[in-house]
């Protein structure tokens, strides 16, 4: 590898209308701790890695985009245990999509946090994600 290349993605910077009340819902669902709270932007990390920043919006604007009149996501987290996880959100009241199985790609859902935005999860066993 070339010194100065892209080693992956740090960090995905998300709009929400409370980031204290949005951290705190990340934090109770996935087990994230807050670090560098500014009141109005909180980073959340898994350990000492980074995941996600939470930023107020000064409007309506969510982390969503549309094609062919379908909402789609901009974050794609992964799991190793797909099943456990979908079970345990949805019976936490997150709103979930059923899981797909997309066979050689893997397996996915979406899930909803408290402003709307949507996220994606995903499975692969035969994919080595380095961190």
């Amino acid at each position: 590898m070339v010194n100065g290349s892209i080693l992956g993605i740090a960090y995905n910077v998300i709009p929400v209308k409370n980031a204290k009340k949005s951290g705190e819902w990340f934090v109770s669902h996935f087990g994230f701790n807050i670090r560098n709270d500014r009141g109005n932007y909180i980073s959340l990390f898994r350990d000492n890695r980074p995941i996600i920043d939470l930023i107020e919006s000064d409007n309506d604007t969510r982390a969503v985009f549309e094609v062919n009149g379908r909402s789609r996501w901009v974050v794609t987290f992964f799991t190793d245990d797909i099943e456990s996880l979908h079970m345990r959100l949805t019976s936490e009241g997150v709103t979930t999509r059923p899981i797909s199985n997309e066979g050689i790609y893997g397996k996915f859902f979406v899930f909803e946090d408290l402003d709307g935005n949507l996220f994606d999860v995903w499975e692969h066993k035969d994919c080595e994600l380095i961190f």
